[in-house]
């Protein structure tokens, strides 16, 4: 999703001029595995987005929604009773009336249009609200509420809004709040597990999403691949998205792009970008058809028939089976969401720092993909000199 970016600039102090804030922090800071948030997947749908999400609230008292967890975005939203009584259709159906909430409160009034690129636009106005938390106090954000949007492709939509998980605290959209970097601010997440994790699975079509941790057995270590992040710069301001060098994108033996860009998006689902990258692609696949193949960091991933053929559950095209490519004009780039999230383990990992306020800073570090006990075996060849996750030190300048 093609997004506009606010750059947050913040001075880098010496270690004797660290606030008081930072210290406290490293003195009460919990050793925590994160936030867990359940998820469930919704009727998958022909429109290009995930068909998971999470449940939870926004208001007091509380108004529970459906929201994705999208790191393809760089923004809090969620469709409100701002839209007209036959706005906003979607078949999630939920929106947050602001007015019933006693703790909303007015940021700006004023519509701005607000963009996913070439997925759609919507209206918007900003506000602020307490957030539920799983097992925590809710917690005040700063978010869009939708005032208008249309189009086959919102009518499709699973989901009331999405909670955005951008690459880093400089990437995210001026006026919302970066809900990683805000549970670590509060104390509810450790700045040494800068980690967001998904784990999907797709016969149960249960899962979860952890801010603040990952779970090691629930993937196999000598069996995945380290993404480091490096920013898809073919679009001013898209830097938000986490993306990594493709060293090549294969469908069977024929080599159909090379140093291009990857990138996961978890609020997508089928793989979108490159316009001749993807027409090339769905001339060639089909059921039972060629696996697709991308090199990345020394590893493969291989995307078989089985992956890419999804029957589409409801909608329009519900009851068929259909390849899930989609050219949307993103030049050298092939983006992906759940088509690939369902079948591995996924972390996506921050650098963190701290800012002369003492308040935590993140920068995008980069992202792994294992395969899971007992599920597919997706990446074919692991990362050479495999990196993996674990507790970082918060760096101080």
């Amino acid at each position: 999703m093609d997004l506009a970016v606010s750059f947050l600039s913040s001075g880098m102090p010496g270690r004797s001029t660290l606030g008081l804030r930072e210290e406290q922090m490293a003195e009460t800071a919990p050793d925590l595995t994160g936030v867990i948030f359940q998820m469930t997947k919704g009727p998958y749908q022909n429109n290009g987005a995930a068909p998971w999400y999470t449940q939870t609230s926004i208001g007091t008292p509380p108004q529970n929604l459906k929201f994705a967890i999208d790191t393809g975005t760089n923004i809090l939203w969620c469709t409100s009773s701002m839209c007209a009584p036959d706005g906003c259709q979607h078949y999630s159906g939920g929106r947050f009336y602001w007015g019933s909430s006693s703790t909303f409160t007015w940021i700006n009034k004023s519509y701005i249009p607000f963009s996913f690129g070439p997925w759609g636009t919507m209206m918007v106005v900003t506000g602020k609200d307490v957030l539920g938390m799983p097992n925590a106090s809710p917690m005040p954000m700063a978010f869009y509420l939708s005032a208008q949007y249309s189009g086959p492709q919102f009518a499709q939509l699973d989901w009331d809004g999405g909670l955005g998980i951008p690459s880093g605290s400089a990437y995210v959209q001026q006026g919302n709040s970066f809900i990683v970097a805000t549970l670590m601010n509060q104390g509810t997440i450790s700045p040494n597990s800068p980690y967001v994790s998904f784990n999907w699975d797709p016969n149960t079509r249960r899962g979860s999403c952890q801010i603040g941790g990952f779970d090691p057995s629930q993937y196999i270590p000598t069996e995945g691949i380290f993404m480091p992040w490096s920013p898809y710069t073919q679009f001013k301001g898209v830097e938000y998205i986490w993306s990594t060098a493709l060293d090549s994108y294969a469908v069977g033996g024929t080599v159909l792009a090379t140093d291009i860009q990857f990138c996961l998006d978890s609020g997508s689902s089928q793989f979108k970008g490159d316009d001749t990258l993807m027409n090339r692609t769905l001339a060639m696949v089909g059921p039972g058809g060629p696996p697709v193949t991308l090199a990345l960091n020394g590893g493969q991933m291989t995307i078989t028939s089985d992956m890419y053929m999804v029957e589409i559950e409801a909608g329009p095209d519900q009851g068929k089976d259909l390849p899930q490519f989609n050219p949307l004009g993103l030049t050298n780039l092939a983006l992906v969401g759940s088509v690939v999230m369902e079948n591995c383990y996924t972390i996506f990992g921050y650098t963190p720092s701290y800012a002369e306020n003492g308040e935590v800073v993140l920068s995008p570090y980069g992202m792994w993909a294992f395969n899971k006990p007992g599920g597919p075996k997706i990446i074919t060849r692991p990362s050479s000199n495999l990196e993996l996750p674990g507790p970082k030190d918060v760096i101080r300048y």
